[in-house]
């Protein structure tokens, strides 16, 4: 049954829009209703929306209209990230750049949208608000395809003409006023109880951390196979990887919370003080950690890459030195946490594993997930 959606006085919004006009498609209600509380955080620059304009004179154009959309709206704040439109998934990371910290509504584009930059930019958020560990409720939105189930409603009948309002402020994506608002209407007429309901915008609860990670995996350190190769095409590039000795603690930390997160940080916080991390440095810089017995006993991981890592294999490397070092303590299993599905392709060429059923409730009572 769907459930009605309110924004509450001390709500702080953020709505995250792959393309400059997703935010009035698909979240009118909050940008109409309580703008003061919403930020808007536009990915990319629109710039391939009107084949008969060069992708330079789209961008300005698509930004100019977002702008006059904005003076009407006057949000608490708008944020433009100016990734090139059709490149999101081309750009993993930018979303890290995002603060998800401080809201208790987040507002994302639905992750199996037909359009591949609607679902790339989803995915990111998912992997940025799990490293982040962010608290909220968080909510995915239509912009021209209806979800399978939605769970939640918000009536916008008496915003409708505003919503067109909002939508015709980019007018050369004048198709999506035949698109959306039907869609809003069609929702409407399924409410039977609501007959006063002309026009809904409607929404599926998620949980990132559900999107972002599989289940624990437990590994069999009897079959790691470790691939030396890996370290020696390293050390030609100058990369050496090395366990962090006490008097790096502190500027191995402050690494992690820079260029992943807090969270990550705080985790590894135990690797380093009992000598189970490990990283890969090249000319002084580090580029990768990977810990041991940081998240828990028999734990490996987390482990982490800089975006800007000016080698491949680094990964790699770093989480199968992490093994190595658990199996020379006399493990035979370890466990490797919220593992996500393309690393988990990576760890399949050095070890075997199974999953382990009903792992994700050991995270259920987390104080860093606690709810609101």
């Amino acid at each position: 049954m769907r459930e009605e959606l309110r924004f509450n006085e001390d709500d702080r919004i953020a709505v995250i829009a792959p393309h400059p006009d997703d935010e009035c498609l698909g979240v009118s209600a909050a940008l109409l209703r309580v703008p003061e509380q919403v930020d808007i955080f536009v990915i990319s620059d629109g710039s391939h929306g009107n084949p008969e304009c060069s992708i330079e004179d789209e961008a300005h154009i698509r930004k100019e209209q977002f702008e006059a959309e904005m003076k009407i709206v006057k949000p608490h704040a708008w944020h433009w990230l100016g990734v090139e439109d059709t490149k999101i998934a081309r750009n993993a990371g930018v979303t890290d750049t995002i603060d998800f910290m401080p809201y208790t509504k987040i507002f994302l584009p639905w992750d199996e949208s037909l359009h591949p930059d609607h679902r790339a930019t989803a995915e990111m958020c998912f992997q940025s608000i799990s490293k982040q560990k962010a608290q909220a409720d968080f909510f995915m939105y239509e912009i021209n395809a209806p979800f399978h189930k939605p769970t939640h409603y918000i009536d916008i009948t008496d915003l409708e003409e505003q919503k067109r309002n909002l939508v015709r402020c980019h007018e050369d994506q004048n198709i999506q006023e035949n698109i959306t608002l039907p869609l809003n209407a069609f929702r409407a007429s399924q409410m039977i109880n609501h007959p006063d309901c002309h026009y809904a915008e409607c929404f599926l609860k998620v949980d990132p951390y559900e999107k972002a990670y599989s289940k624990d995996l437990l590994f069999k350190l009897y079959t790691f196979r470790e691939n030396y190769e890996l370290y020696e095409k390293l050390e030609e590039k100058g990369v050496v990887i090395k366990c962090v000795m006490p008097s790096d603690i502190t500027p191995v930390y402050d690494f992690i919370k820079e260029n992943f997160a807090r969270a990550w940080a705080d985790e590894a916080l135990p690797a380093l003080i009992n000598g189970g991390c490990y990283v890969a440095v090249q000319n002084g810089r580090l580029l990768a950690f990977g810990c041991a017995e940081a998240t828990g006993k028999n734990f490996a991981g987390p482990c982490g890459t800089v975006e800007d890592a000016p080698c491949f294999g680094l990964y790699p490397a770093i989480m199968q030195r992490v093994l190595r070092h658990m199996k020379e303590q006399g493990y035979r299993y370890a466990i490797g946490g919220m593992v996500r599905p393309d690393v988990k392709k990576l760890l399949a060429l050095m070890v075997d594993y199974v999953e382990i059923e009903g792992s994700r409730d050991s995270y259920a009572n987390l104080l860093s997930r606690r709810p609101r």
